[in-house]
């Protein structure tokens, strides 16, 4: 049915509202004037999404919309439908984008003499547009014609400065691993259109006729690795790093916060509205999920830890905080496969509260990555330092999403982070011992994650913004322009209201994923609640008493402060140690490097770090009078290494050697078709 007609308005106005910041800045020139014809419609445009996506969630009714194109074969058609699980991906879709858009404003002034800022605006339009009408789609084919245009224009923002040889390598790594992907998703909806004979998403659910379990074994697979090559699963993760910081920083943004959860989305789709699991025999698909969650997690924070180039830093940040996300989504499947439904009801909540949390505070950090570029044309931390003079309001708002990020509390990480622990605490509820163990040595990947990444944070924000400045450009740096300044601001408020009051968060998705709101904070006076036993609760967690109580430790430090400072005294300056080298200076400051070297050291074997030692010695003859001495040390990627590159290698070479049949004669391509009509004519002949 439709839900509305006013709705619908909402829809339409919000997909129109995309065409015009596409469309309208072309009959301009780049200028001022064409960065916010290019970027108020969009922030528009996810303001419509915000109040379409909230009352399809809070009403609880669904919203078709008739076909936008009716194609002479029916499943060709373009269907949408907008019920409570896309309604929540739309959430987290529309506050986003328009925290994007106001950053965009300010931000493209980057490119007002090197890059053509319509060409960048239209891109970010269809960009957005694609992704909210891919959590729309309700066929097969109108999902993967969106999720096609999703990819599309995301490769050609990661390449947007192809004057630079990495963004063009980075773009084709990311165009050839996205297609991977579409083709296994594409493989999984035809695995369930053989069984309905319908590409349509109504046939997929239909209870009345139910799949085979080979049929959702074969279709979960599919999509498990479809999807979770999009999201950047370990060992599918290759692309990300590369591609999300080549992109613009205002695209890095919406890449790393919302694409990768556009393929979340599809996979809980698959997994719990489609293929849904519905015996024990179906804890393998939980388990398989739980395992590539905890070794995403704990992989992607390592290879965090180390790096140097701050927005690649934040990319393998991705890969650990989507590793948290499938792992509650597998713990949920888990739960769910055994018939604990109130566990799965919170290891879901967890899964889909880290989904909306990351958004937050990741758009945070790549935008305040963003602003540090936009100043200082440099990436590299080892080049950054003392910016919290130079850009004060950047790095409280960069302080803001590291907080959140490393789970403290009273910020919204620690509450989605606090929900996988308890998930993973409940798991010996399962009657299965083997799954238990396996379980805690998740729990065991999640607690060691949870460390690194605190630790990844110090590191990052503090060689950045504090100490001395490393460069000329950290040491003249400015602070960012105003409508970057807000972009960022609302991407801070989001992590504040979603960590204080986690009712806010957890109320819409009860009502999204009709889950028991008796279970779950819906008030700013009711506690998070993990269940033991009827009537009883494993744990509980009240955010609000939380942030009232460090608000009074921190106002009565404050106080005592004022008051030590308030009474006479005599006072000395002294300058600091500078174990005898008469002068401080920026070469004498911990780096980014010396910090994550402990880490580098012991997880050596999975780094292979190289390290080379170049000494300038005052005479040949004297060895031990070294004048200078230079260190350089470089990690590398495993599994790009290991993996990747000899199944390149070997593709060469096996297509080099199919090129041969490419003989340029007439009579050697008919031979190919005769033989290739003979084997099919033989085909027809075997198969019934």
């Amino acid at each position: 049915m439709v839900f509305g007609d006013g709705y619908s308005t909402l829809f339409q106005a919000a997909v129109l509202s995309f065409v015009a910041g596409a469309l309208l800045p072309l009959a301009f020139r780049d200028g001022r004037k064409s960065a916010i014809l290019s970027f108020a419609p969009p922030a528009l445009g996810s303001v419509l999404i915000v109040a379409l996506s909230a009352s399809v969630a809070i009403s609880g009714l669904p919203l078709d919309i008739s076909p936008l194109f009716a194609a002479p074969v029916p499943a060709l058609s373009i269907e949408f439908h907008v019920d409570g699980v896309a309604a929540f991906f739309m959430l987290i879709i529309g506050p986003v984008a328009f925290a994007a858009s106001i950053y965009s404003i300010g931000y493209v002034g980057e490119y007002s003499e090197k890059r053509s800022k319509r060409a960048l605006g239209f891109l970010f339009n269809l960009f957005v547009l694609s992704m909210f009408l891919v959590t729309a789609s309700d066929s097969a084919f109108s999902f993967l014609v969106f999720w096609e245009a999703m990819s599309l224009a995301s490769f050609f923002l990661v390449i947007y400065e192809h004057d630079n040889e990495g963004n063009i390598k980075a773009g084709m790594t990311y165009i050839v691993m996205t297609h991977l992907g579409t083709a296994f998703i594409t493989g999984s909806f035809l695995a369930m259109y053989f069984h309905t004979g319908s590409l349509s998403f109504d046939s997929f659910r239909d209870p009345a006729s139910p799949m085979p379990p080979y049929i959702k074994d074969v279709a979960f697979v599919l999509a498990f690795i479809g999807f979770g090559t999009k999201a950047g699963l370990v060992p599918m993760h290759v692309w990300l790093p590369q591609a999300h910081p080549s992109a613009p920083s205002n695209v890095s943004a919406l890449m790393s916060a919302v694409m990768v959860k556009v393929a979340i989305y599809g996979l809980v789709r698959t997994t719990l509205d489609f293929a849904v699991p519905g015996s024990p025999d179906s804890a393998w698909w939980g388990m398989l999920m739980v395992v590539a969650g905890s070794v995403s997690a704990l992989i992607g924070v390592l290879y965090a830890a180390i790096e140097k180039d701050i927005k690649r830093a934040l990319a393998y940040s991705t890969i650990e905080n989507i590793g948290i996300v499938v792992l509650g989504l597998g713990l949920s499947v888990t739960f769910a496969s055994f018939g604990l439904q109130a566990l799965a009801a919170v290891a879901l909540l967890a899964a889909m509260y880290h989904s909306l949390n990351h958004a937050a505070f990741k758009s945070l950090l790549f935008m305040g990555a963003g602003s540090i570029l936009f100043r200082t044309h440099t990436k590299d931390m080892e080049q950054l330092g003392g910016l919290a003079k130079k850009m004060p309001q950047t790095a409280l708002l960069f302080l803001v999403g590291a907080i959140a990020i490393s789970g403290l509390p009273p910020l919204n990480g620690f509450v989605s982070e606090w929900l996988t622990m308890q998930a993973l605490l409940s798991s010996y509820q399962v009657p299965n011992t083997a799954l238990q163990i396996s379980i805690s040595f998740a729990s065991i990947a999640f607690a060691l994650t949870a460390g690194i990444a605190l630790a990844t944070f110090v590191k990052m924000f503090g060689i950045t913004f504090l100490s001395r400045p490393r460069s000329e450009a950290a040491a003249h740096a400015k602070e960012a322009p105003k409508t970057m300044i807000a972009g960022m601001g609302i991407a801070a408020a989001l992590c504040v209201v979603f960590g204080v009051l986690p009712f806010v968060a957890t109320g819409m998705m009860a009502a999204s994923f009709e889950l028991d709101p008796q279970q779950f904070s819906v008030s700013p006076f009711d506690a998070l609640a993990v269940p033991y036993r009827a009537g009883e609760a494993l744990s509980n967690l009240s955010m609000p008493a939380i942030a009232i109580m460090m608000g009074a430790v921190a106002a009565a430090i404050i106080g005592f402060a004022f008051a030590a400072g308030s009474r006479s005294t005599k006072r000395r300056l002294y300058g600091t140690w500078d174990c005898g080298f008469g002068a401080l200076d920026a070469r004498m400051q911990y780096t980014a490097g010396s910090l994550s070297q402990p880490i580098r050291t012991v997880f050596r074997a999975l780094y292979r770090p190289r390290m080379s030692v170049t000494k300038d010695r005052h005479s040949a003859s004297n060895p031990y009078a070294v004048k200078s001495a230079r260190v350089e040390s470089e990690t590398r990627d495993v599994f790009e290494e290991g993996l990747y590159s000899h199944t390149v290698s070997a593709t060469v070479a096996f297509f080099d050697k199919v090129r041969r049949i490419q003989t340029g004669k007439v009579n050697a391509y008919l031979l190919y078709v005769m033989i290739a009509l003979a084997l099919l004519l033989l085909l027809a002949r075997l198969v019934p």
